[in-house]
Order: structure tokens, then C-alpha cells, then sequence
């Protein structure tokens, strides 16, 4: 006989209200969440253990846990192919049958596509795109979090979860999952604007800008908005392998902020931009590199080490790793004498780029905890951070939405892969914070916050396959407490035109005037 489950979410369970990110992290998943666990031992190969279920008004939220690490979408170790039935309407008799359910929508994550099972025995399939699926984390995990867009469902619905190469599932014993959506049980989180709340916090933009865009006649005016929106003191930009200097001042050459310190790296394809100077540039491998920007002495008390990275992507596991490990080994060597590289204790490090992490976990470790893998080549390993502590590893969300994903398909089809995190800031949190993050996606922005900042709604669906991620750092100061005071008593070192060259006052054209207090300022001086 059938057993089934009806889940009602009761007023009284309002004081649990949790907000669910989905970002591939599960502290926000609390233990009044409603859970289905499983039977242990009922599997002939990786065991489904529980899944939880969570709503708000755009989306069903719903956290899977196995025994084991798996790829939702791969077969690199541990081979499963998950998938989510969903009965949308409530009605056995309508759908697919499978599990005591009629589902409508099979959620297959391994091929990545959904059967549509609305109008069965007449089957069709759906892109992931299709019902908003964003699955997270993308590397390897024995738990998951999936968002689903839920606009084609009831308020009542049923799920079933099976694992088809072990034939588990739950629920299971002829047990029925029924989920109502009644009141919400993830809380609404407030928009996060672009303002800068401190004129003294050092704002880091990170962008992959997709096979050298800013000098793609087809999209260097949306990477130009993009920019020019965010005003920010440092740029980390990858995939501009064929970006020359040349090339980036004409990128730059309409932006209202003056950008004069310009490292491409052409092998690497990254490109550091900063209103600040490099006192040394490093490659750290042949996928990262790192500039050593020489802050103002009379702001900041400290000056940053800006590392950028794009290491291989897909199915490149071992070079992913080994450039992850020679950043560790470059770390470890800027915290202590001799080597390549010295540091003044407890100056800053960030780390940002895309980083690919598409494959096993253990590359993500290896950046926060610094577990080097080959350590005969790269060394023991050892907590990066200042104080022998990890990495930080800053989540950052869309404006609006509480969701962290940094890459999707662009004209996404059946078989393609679905939303991932791919761009990350990393930073040594005991000796700087953070103060504000966000993703930029135009795509998922009210009218009125691109009004504000001057975008256009596809400016970020144009641009690039990447979303930019922009972070406020806060860094040591100096006494002073408000940054406008250091210009009372700056002095004109200078004056230079576009293409750096000394020259007096002239009229009708664009000069840059260079000040002591490490300033500098466009002007067009009208006769």
C-alpha cells in the first residue's frame, strides 16, 4: 500500500524561516527544514541518504545528500546519473509513472536535459535552462543544492529522486513525497546597489570577458557600460590573450576613471588593469599571475597583492591542480624569507579569476586550506592566510537574487551544461574584510537598478558567457578618516596627454593631470 507524505509548511514554522543561497555552501539549510532521510544499505551502488526541500516565490529549493563525492554532470570517479521527478500537478494518472508518482518533468542531471513528460505517452525534451535549473556546487560534493523555477507547478506537488546506476531512490517503501507550497520558507534578502559606502574601500572588479571582448567591435560598448558602472580601483580580466596594450587604452579611452597602469600577460590571457602603480609583477604559473600595487602611502597603510588566474578548463583536472599548487608554493614563499617573492608581513592577497572549477574538490581545497597534491614538485603545503588559516572565499549573489552563479550558456539547448560558479575571489581575511560583493548580471536586474547605473538589460547576456564579480575590500588606513581630505594639499606633479607624453596646458583636447598624492584626473579644457 502507498504511504504518503503530505508536507505543509504551518504559520508556526515561521519562526524557522531560513534564507536559502544557492551557492554550493549548506549552512543556510537548518535542521527545520523538512527532510525526507532514506533507508541505509538500500543500494547496489552509491546510496541516496536525504534530500530536504525549501521554497520561496520564484523558486523550489532542494538539498540532495549521497555517501559519497559525485559529478552531477560527469563521470570523473564515483559514476551516477541523478535525477528529479517532479509531479507539477499532484495527479498519478498524468505523466510518467515512476515511484508511485506521475511526473511531469524528469530533471536528468548527468545528460543534462529534462524529460518533458506534460503530454505523455508524447515525450519531449527541455534544456535545464528550460525550468532555471542551477545546480551548485560544480565541482565535486556529496551534497547539492538545486534551484528550480517553479512557475509550471501547483501549489501541490510530489518528487521523487532516484540514482538510476544503483537503482536508489526516495522516498522509498511505497512512500509518497508531497510537497505543498504554502507560506515561504526562504526569506527575501534587501538589493544590494553598486554606491560604494567608503570612498577609502578598495573596489576589485573580476571579469572573464570571453575571447578577448574589449576588442570585439560586436560587444566593447556593453563591456564599456559594464565597466564604467562599477567605477573600480583594480581590474582583473581574463581571456584577452590577443588584448594588446594598444588595444587596452583604446578600451579605456572613454572611461570617466583614468586607468594608468596597464599588465597584460598575452601567454596567460589575463590582464591586470589599476589606478595604482606595480612595484613587481610575477608569473606564478602559465595560467596566474601577480602584481604588487603600490597603494597611497597617505590612505592606506599597506599595499596589495592582486594575483589573477584562468586555469584550463573541463576536463583538465591535473592542470587545474598544478597551477593551483604553484599558487599555494607562491603564497607560502611571500610569507616567508628568500624565494621569489617578499612580502612585508601581513600585506593583503587577493586572488581572483575564473578559476574552472568544474572538476574534483580537491582543487578548491587546495586554494582555501593550501593541500598542495604534488608536493615533491611544489612543496609540503601549508594554510595560506597570514595567520596559518584558510583562505577566504568571498560568496557573492546577484543584486536582486540570492543565487551565485558566474557563467551561463549562451542559446542554451538540451545537453548543455547548466549555471556553475566558475569566478571566485579569494582573500586573506585576517588582514582585510569585506565590506560589500555582488554579481553583475543585467539579465537578473529590476529596471529601475539599471536605470541607476546606466545598463541596458542584455548588456551582461552580450558581453560575455561570464558575469563580472565586484568586491569591496576594506584595507588598513592611515590616521586620516575621510579620503577627501588628502587632496586639500595636493601639488601638480605634471601633465601628460592620452598616450603618456609630458606636455603644457593645451586647449580642446583630453589631458591628464598628474598629482603628488598619487591621483589623477582627465580634463577638457575648453578656450
Amino acid at each position: 500500500m502507498n504511504k504518503l507524505l503530505i508536507i505543509l509548511l504551518f504559520p508556526l514554522l515561521l519562526v524557522s524561516q531560513n534564507t536559502i543561497k544557492i551557492d554550493g555552501f549548506f549552512d543556510d539549510w537548518n535542521t527545520n527544514m523538512i527532510t525526507y532521510i532514506d533507508d541505509y544499505f538500500d543500494s547496489d551502488g552509491i546510496e541516496l541518504l536525504e534530500f530536504s526541500v525549501c521554497h520561496d516565490d520564484e523558486y523550489l529549493y532542494v538539498k540532495v545528500k549521497l555517501d559519497v563525492e559525485i559529478d552531477l554532470t560527469e563521470d570523473y570517479f564515483n559514476s551516477a546519473e541523478l535525477m528529479i521527478h517532479i509531479d507539477a500537478d499532484n495527479n498519478q494518472s498524468t505523466g510518467f509513472s515512476i515511484n508511485n508518482i506521475g511526473s511531469e518533468y524528469g530533471i536528468n542531471f548527468y545528460n543534462k536535459f529534462i524529460f518533458d513528460d506534460t503530454n505523455y505517452p508524447n515525450v519531449d525534451t527541455l534544456s535545464l535552462y528550460d525550468l532555471d535549473v542551477i545546480p551548485l556546487p560544480t565541482y565535486t560534493s556529496d551534497e547539492f543544492e538545486i534551484a528550480i523555477n517553479r512557475s509550471l507547478f501547483s501549489d501541490t506537488i510530489s518528487l521523487s529522486i532516484k540514482e538510476y546506476l544503483g537503482n536508489d531512490k526516495m522516498p522509498d517503501g511505497g512512500d509518497i513525497f508531497t510537497y505543498v507550497f504554502d507560506d515561504v520558507c526562504s526569506e527575501f534578502t534587501p538589493v544590494v546597489d553598486f554606491s560604494r559606502n567608503d570612498a577609502t574601500y578598495l573596489r576589485l572588479f573580476n571579469y572573464n570577458v570571453w575571447s578577448n571582448g574589449l576588442i570585439n567591435n560586436n560587444r566593447v560598448d556593453e563591456h564599456r557600460r559594464i565597466l564604467e558602472s562599477v567605477s573600480p580601483d583594480i581590474i582583473t580580466y581574463q581571456e584577452c590573450g590577443n588584448t594588446t596594450y594598444n588595444d587596452v587604452l583604446s578600451f579605456l579611452n572613454t572611461s570617466s576613471v583614468y586607468y594608468p597602469h596597464i599588465y597584460p600577460d598575452l601567454n596567460s590571457g589575463n590582464l591586470i588593469i589599476s589606478k595604482y602603480p606595480s612595484l613587481q609583477s610575477w608569473q606564478v604559473s602559465n595560467r596566474i599571475d601577480a602584481e604588487l600595487i603600490d597603494l597611497p602611502d597617505n590612505i592606506y597603510a599597506t599595499d596589495i597583492l592582486i594575483i589573477n588566474g584562468h586555469p584550463p578548463c573541463c576536463s583538465n583536472n591535473e592542470g587545474r591542480q598544478e597551477n593551483f599548487d604553484a599558487l599555494i608554493k607562491f603564497i607560502l614563499d611571500a610569507k616567508s624569507q628568500g624565494g621569489v617573492i617578499d612580502l612585508p608581513i601581513n600585506t593583503p592577497i587577493s586572488f581572483s579569476g575564473d578559476m574552472n572549477l568544474v572538476g574534483y574538490s580537491e582543487q578548491y581545497y587546495t586554494i582555501v586550506n593550501g593541500t598542495i597534491s604534488d608536493t615533491e614538485t611544489f612543496g609540503p603545503g601549508g594554510f595560506p592566510d597570514w595567520d596559518d588559516t584558510p583562505l577566504e572565499d568571498q560568496r557573492c549573489y546577484f543584486n536582486e537574487k540570492n543565487i551565485a552563479y558566474t557563467w551561463d550558456k549562451s542559446n542554451p539547448s538540451s545537453g548543455d551544461y547548466p549555471p556553475g560558479r566558475l569566478d571566485f575571489v579569494f582573500f586573506t581575511n585576517s588582514v582585510m574584510s569585506v565590506d560589500k560583493s555582488f554579481i553583475l548580471s543585467t539579465e537578473h536586474m529590476s529596471s529601475s537598478l539599471l536605470d541607476q547605473n546606466n545598463l541596458f538589460w542584455d548588456d551582461t547576456k552580450i558581453a560575455s558567457d561570464h558575469f563580472p564579480v565586484v568586491v569591496d575590500f576594506i584595507l588598513e588606513t592611515v590616521n586620516q578618516t575621510n579620503v577627501e581630505e588628502y587632496k586639500v594639499d595636493k601639488s601638480l606633479l605634471y601633465i601628460t596627454d592620452l598616450l603618456g607624453r609630458k606636455v603644457n596646458i593645451k586647449f580642446n583636447q583630453t589631458l591628464l593631470f598628474i598629482y603628488d598624492d598619487g591621483n589623477t584626473e582627465r580634463k577638457y579644457i575648453i578656450r
